[in-house]
């Protein structure tokens, strides 16, 4: 009887054990997708802004007394 108590008890701390890789893989790969999505729209924010700075070179420069 007590042996099977440690071995269930052993059987539970490996599955935990799988439980937290399991969560964490999981916490990797969405910071990942956040990383890739977060650079996507860095790099469009970047893009438009230097169209805009070249096109419309107005609407893109302030005045100091204009902020």
């Amino acid at each position: 009887m007590i042996e099977s108590k440690n071995d269930t008890s052993k059987n539970l701390e490996k599955a935990l054990q799988v439980l937290k890789q399991a969560q964490q893989r999981v916490a990797n790969e969405k910071k990942k997708q956040n990383e890739k999505k977060r650079k996507a729209e860095n790099h469009h924010k970047y893009i438009m802004g230097g169209i805009i700075e070249k096109y419309f070179p107005d609407c893109y420069r302030y005045d100091e007394g204009e902020l």
